[in-house]
């Protein structure tokens, strides 16, 4: 093994390691948020849209504003981006203004990381952002080892996806290459703290209002040349 190839295993154990901290100190917790990102709780969707014109710049280019999401299917904080700030985002995609990629990492535990190579596996099917949801429903439920491999392939086989598919994958590990790919560029991006989110080059770690992702991107439509 190359020194290089060491120094990127490292970085990314270190990683892990951060980000477990992070939930350990509330990121991951299903009950309360205390990570400092929003002292006040947790922002409903109505909320949001009342404090804020449900509108974005009217601005357009032919070139969308890239947004890259990490998340771990563990992590409190990216539970509540994803039923409060992510269908405002997709709502975007859909108009043509941003363009959106999504990272899942498996930091937390080896349940995260097993709930991640499923979500890429459904990735692979054109399946993502059903199944990806459909993690975070069951995680919110507070069900009994909701990522045990019994229980994702439970909730493949709910989607009327693949499971014995989905089984021969989580056995085999073979997401696992990618899953571990996601981790070495969150390293690269030196993530602290999930959710974290490039909005362009302006990234905001960390749950935060609406307010926040919707003024990152009108300025970044801002910056494009007319």
């Amino acid at each position: 093994m190359t020194g290089r190839a060491i120094k990127i295993i490292m970085f990314c154990i270190l990683l892990a390691a951060a980000i477990s901290a992070a939930a350990i100190s509330g990121c991951a917790e299903k009950n309360g948020f205390s990570s400092g990102a929003h002292s006040s709780g947790q922002i409903t969707t109505e909320q949001s849209e009342q404090a804020i014109p449900d509108k974005i710049s009217s601005q357009k280019d032919e070139s969308a504003v890239k947004i890259i999401i990490y998340t771990d299917f563990e992590c409190g904080a990216c539970e509540r981006f994803n039923l409060n700030i992510e269908p405002k985002l997709r709502e975007f995609e859909a108009a043509g203004i941003v363009k959106i990629e999504m990272r899942v990492v498996g930091a937390i535990s080896e349940d995260s990381s097993r709930a991640a190579q499923a979500a890429l596996w459904a990735n692979q099917k054109g399946r993502f952002l059903e199944y990806h949801d459909a993690l975070f429903r069951v995680w919110r439920q507070n069900e009994e080892e909701p990522y045990s491999q019994k229980n994702l392939i439970k909730l493949a086989k709910s989607l009327h996806m693949d499971e014995k598919a989905l089984k021969q994958s989580l056995e085999k590990q073979s997401m696992k290459a990618e899953l571990e790919n996601n981790m070495s560029m969150a390293a690269k991006d030196l993530i602290h703290m999930l959710p974290a989110v490039f909005i362009n080059r302006i990234k905001i770690e960390g749950f935060k209002p609406l307010e926040n992702y919707i003024n990152a991107i009108n300025r970044s439509l801002e910056k494009k040349p007319g």
